[in-house]
């Protein structure tokens, strides 16, 4: 672990209406992540995991409180600004997958590294080799609706790291995986945090994933109750 911090929160709160009450999904949060951590943020449904991985990455902004990634406030960066941001820092896993439909497996993975600039012929390369690491290399020109959920689980696994962004977050990764491909991909993740240094914040209830995890973090009702390098 190296000793900047490359994401911070400061007082970060993240308040919803609901009726005439206000729920804070995420309430006064302080964090450091560092260069090179490798985090599991854990907790019941509901304690805000999902947000706070969300707000860390610029998909939706805080109540009140700032992130800073790289120093940087996120309330700085305009949407386009977020996006781009995003595009070239930060790799994202989501439960719902977010592949495009009429894009084949190798493209869907191909199509973050064409948006980058680099050239169709490489993106592809590229891409079929990180698909032969989450071990799609026989599905890789299959549509999503021709996957399984675990399936396109790994296919969204492989468009968040074929780039080898500086950070990865990854909203409950193995949820759809059997435990072997869960062993899989957490052994791909840990080569690429310990060989390039990647930075992971991952939330899950998994066991496995929770264990694997060098540093765990226990959010409760929006605030964080526990945190292993405190």
């Amino acid at each position: 672990m190296f000793h900047s911090p490359v994401i911070e929160c400061q007082g970060v709160c993240k308040a919803f209406a609901d009726g005439d009450s206000v729920i804070k999904a995420i309430d006064q949060v302080d964090l450091e992540v560092f260069g090179g951590d490798f985090i599991c943020l854990y907790g019941a449904s509901g304690s805000g995991k999902t947000t706070l991985l969300n707000l860390i990455g610029g998909l939706d902004r805080p109540s009140s409180g700032e992130v800073f990634l790289d120093k940087h406030p996120l309330s700085h960066y305009s949407d386009d600004e977020l996006t781009d941001l995003r595009l070239h820092k930060i790799g994202f896993i989501f439960q719902s997958y977010n592949l495009v439909p009429v894009f084949s497996a190798l493209e869907n993975v191909a199509f973050i590294l064409q948006m980058q600039g680099f050239s169709n012929r490489d993106a592809l390369a590229k891409s079929e080799y990180i698909l032969q690491q989450v071990g799609l290399s026989k599905l890789m020109h299959r549509h999503p609706a021709e996957l399984s959920g675990g399936q396109q689980q790994r296919v969204a696994i492989a468009r968040a790291i074929v780039a080898q962004p500086k950070i990865v977050l990854a909203d409950e990764p193995t949820a759809n995986l059997d435990s072997k491909n869960s062993e899989q991909l957490l052994q791909l993740m840990k080569q690429l945090n310990q060989e390039l240094g990647t930075t992971f914040i991952i939330s899950s209830h998994d066991p496995q994933v929770i264990q694997a995890a060098e540093r765990k973090i226990e959010l409760a009702d929006g605030k964080i109750i526990h945190d292993s390098l405190a």
